[in-house]
């Protein structure tokens, strides 16, 4: 097993110094049967692109490779045994970003081609690309301060931040908005002396804010306010002290969100709750229904959003939502709880690989049944297409992902059911509808019988 880690962690670097992207991340060993052929393969692959290179390439090589077995020789690709939440903390901690990057770069990425041995044939490029695709937005998130140039000490308006954000591609746009959301809510925590803020999206200085930037800047202050009432929280503490921080998170939230839009904010608690605190999730369910039952469907979906993005969920054998649908029952609790988890996964697939249809295709492939029977997981996709066109409409992205073609006709008729009717009906009619009524708020949450 470890001749093989050795091998599997030199190709990679090879191939990298012939131009081609490395894939992503993560692994379980295959069988045991399988360690010779592979160990063999991946070996003669390295040898056959060492003969293509010289000079400061061959060296290059020489040492990344050197680097990268010595690395496999102290891990032997053993899964850490960490839970999501503490994996979590990590990986979205911006002062470790470099870190990170290396790590997905540089140490683990064959673990993830190994493990996909583990996938029928046709089906590891999606799974590939959509871990690839994950790590791409972790990526946007965590190094979105030093893009934007955020200094936490600096009192830039936030509409000057806004505006950088726009000069950057649409893919990455939803994200950093998001992120410039949580940058905002966080300075103005940190710059209240101690009292809860309020007005922050709807005082003067927002005031002017371009009105595609502020679904999810609502949703990135939801996360500020989070992760702030949700830090002291144990699974011992008191309903007294849990409901006091649920009902401090809703009224940040009111306090601070333009009409129509809390519901992005709401959503956050649920998101944050399943990635950090993963324990806190019975108890804080049980709360929310006694002194805050509107919260519990965004909580729900926050959660399902989380569950896609749980980092023991990213290798490609055991991929999200494939896994976490199976699995979904034994968290959600109840009809509520499953359809706007469901929505929630559903939601954040479709953002995650908005330019890679193939990726929903094989979800859809995996679990298309469980999927057309509730309408929640088409809700999920239809809303975060409407998301992306309201903060993005000129991604050209959002209209080929809705006339993908699948490759079978199953799938072609699953995709015309579950994605490119809804998503039509959803940005033809509900996004007017939404904007009419002030409630884009509402595409944070399950809404039944709805796309």
């Amino acid at each position: 097993m470890r001749e093989l880690t050795k091998s599997a962690f030199t190709l990679p670097w090879a191939l990298s110094m012939m131009g081609v992207q490395q894939i992503v991340d993560l692994v379980a060993p295959p069988a045991e049967g399988r360690l010779a052929g592979a160990t063999a393969a991946f070996d003669a692959a390295t040898r056959a692109t060492e003969q293509h290179l010289d000079g400061w390439l061959d060296q290059a090589l020489e040492i990344g490779a050197s680097v990268q077995r010595g690395l496999a020789a102290l891990t032997a690709v053993r899964p850490p045994t960490l839970d999501s939440s503490g994996l979590m903390s990590v990986a979205t901690d911006r002062r470790l970003s470099s870190l990170v990057q290396a790590t997905s770069d540089y140490g683990v990425a064959p673990a993830a081609w190994v493990d996909s041995l583990r996938l029928a044939p046709e089906d590891r490029s999606a799974a590939l690309q959509e871990l690839t695709n994950k790590l791409r937005v972790l990526q946007i998130v965590t190094q979105m301060h030093d893009q934007l140039d955020l200094d936490d000490a600096d009192d830039t308006p936030l509409l000057v931040l806004v505006e950088r954000a726009a000069a950057l591609d649409v893919h990455q746009r939803v994200w950093a908005v998001e992120a410039l959301g949580t940058y905002a809510g966080d300075r103005a925590l940190e710059q209240s002396g101690g009292a809860d803020p309020q007005d922050l999206m709807t005082d003067e200085s927002t005031a002017s804010l371009p009105p595609w930037s502020l679904l999810m800047l609502h949703a990135g202050v939801g996360i500020a306010f989070a992760r702030l009432v949700l830090m002291p929280l144990e699974p011992t503490s008191s309903s007294d002290l849990v409901r006091h921080a649920i009902a401090r998170f809703v009224a940040l939230c009111r306090r601070s969100s333009r009409r129509g839009y809390v519901g992005a904010s709401l959503e956050a608690f649920g998101l944050v709750a399943r990635s950090l605190h993963l324990s806190l999730m019975p108890l804080l369910d049980r709360e929310i229904q006694r002194v805050e039952p509107d919260l519990r469907s965004y909580f729900w979906h926050g959660a399902g959003r989380a569950m896609y993005l749980d980092p023991t969920h990213l290798w490609p054998s055991s991929n999200a939502p494939r896994s976490m649908m199976v699995s979904l029952p034994r968290e959600a609790i109840d009809d509520i709880a499953i359809r706007n988890a469901l929505a929630g996964i559903a939601w954040s697939t479709t953002a995650v690989n908005l330019q890679s249809p193939e990726v929903m295709e094989l979800a859809l492939k995996h679990h298309g049944v469980l999927a057309a029977d509730t309408d929640a997981f088409a809700n999920g996709i239809a809303s975060a297409i409407v998301t992306q066109y309201d903060t993005t409409p000129d991604d050209a992205h959002i209209m080929s992902f809705m006339s993908h073609e699948p490759r079978t006709t199953g799938g072609a008729a699953a995709w015309q059911s579950l994605v490119t009717l809804p998503c039509q009906v959803a940005i033809e009619r509900t996004y007017g509808e939404l904007r009419q009524s002030w409630a884009l708020g509402q595409l944070f949450h399950y809404r039944p019988g709805t796309a």
